[in-house]
């Protein structure tokens, strides 16, 4: 028997579940502004992560954004910190949701679901672990190939209508003004053109290598007179990219918070990075994202909308090789992306009156 949709008219409080990682919050923003806009009088809450609990904040579609200290698997088996998730779970519990809506998938999230004592309790199609037991999945459509659409086919199984993804993100004035003295102070007027790279990602498979991107920086200066802000927060990895470029770029890595981050990205005439959560984070603020994607599948992860500009050399992987394991000492997929190839693709997404001597 298909499953069917609850009426949401008798629904008011609804809690969205998406804990971690960066990107993927970013791709489940839509979500709540579809049911935002589809039902008004819905009270949205979102569970997230502390950490990036500032993605959700000022967002106009949500009542509260309810966080929960980020512990990791070992931090579980002490008693003060299995109390302290007891009261933040018991916290949720009072608030006694209708529905709630796991985009996350995992144990972890559904367990904050079969807590809050919902009646209605669904996720998104690839539930895991323990989410298979506590949560119904809602199938995604099979035109649904990106993670954007398959997070609203969520929505859309809800009686939502999705026209065009909206990715509400607020950036307060004072983090602006920040961000405006830093890139001031080392160089970057407010009307100045610069590139924003992000050497880094989460996993050392999706990296293209601090060579590459030292090189890149380089090369974009030397074409278009187009100056590069790093923004990554590894140190060590902006570091080496700062150690081999010729002409090192401005480098802002671990000096911005996640709103002043999106700044940066919002200032940028573009942005150039992996398979990682900047990137997804610049396409939602409406920035150009030249993405350089390994062995994951660029139509399903890269920047939303903007798979013309990412780059895949996916044919070089190793029968073997998969998001999380690569055959070879480095991604041949990654090798074989040259940094002229990386380069023409920003130059194509530059406005003319940026360029310089082209």
């Amino acid at each position: 028997m298909a499953l069917q949709p609850p009426d949401m008219k008798a629904v008011q409080r609804v809690l969205i579940i998406k804990m971690s990682a960066l990107g993927d919050i970013v791709h489940a923003l839509p979500v709540a502004a579809a049911l935002g806009d589809a039902y008004p009088h819905l009270e949205i809450s979102w569970f997230v992560e502390a950490p990036l609990a500032p993605l959700l904040t000022g967002n106009p579609y949500l009542k509260e954004v309810i966080t929960l200290p980020k512990y990791r698997g070992r931090d579980l088996r002490r008693i003060d910190c299995l109390r302290d998730v007891g009261r933040h779970l018991r916290a949720v519990r009072r608030r006694g949701f209708d529905l709630t809506l796991d985009l996350q998938g995992l144990t972890k999230s559904a367990t904050v679901a079969y807590a809050s004592g919902a009646k209605l309790k669904f996720g998104y199609h690839w539930l895991r672990e323990m989410a298979r037991i506590v949560e119904k999945p809602i199938p995604p459509r099979t035109e649904s190939i990106h993670i954007v659409d398959q997070y609203l086919d969520v929505a859309r199984f809800l009686g939502a209508p999705v026209e065009k993804p909206s990715f509400p993100f607020h950036i307060p004035e004072e983090d602006r003004k920040v961000v405006e003295g830093l890139l001031s102070a080392e160089g970057i007027d407010p009307n100045m053109p610069f590139a924003a790279l992000n050497p880094a990602s989460a996993r050392a498979i999706k990296q293209w290598g601090t060579a590459h991107y030292a090189e890149l920086s380089d090369a974009l200066y030397r074409r278009y007179g187009l100056p590069s802000v790093l923004v990554t927060a590894d140190m060590a990895v902006a570091n080496e990219v700062m150690e081999a470029a010729k002409r090192p770029p401005v480098s802002l890595a671990g000096r911005t918070t996640l709103k002043q981050l999106a700044c940066v990205l919002e200032r940028s005439a573009v942005h150039v990075c992996g398979d990682t959560g900047s990137g997804h984070l610049a396409a939602a603020l409406g920035r150009p994202v030249v993405s350089i994607i390994g062995p994951t599948d660029p139509e399903r992860v890269c920047p939303f909308g903007q798979r013309a500009n990412a780059i895949s050399r996916r044919e070089h992987c190793g029968a073997g090789c998969d998001w999380r394991h690569c055959e070879f000492a480095h991604p041949r997929c990654l090798d074989a992306i040259s940094v002229d190839e990386v380069a023409d693709k920003v130059g194509s997404l530059l406005p003319v009156n940026v360029l310089r001597g082209v």
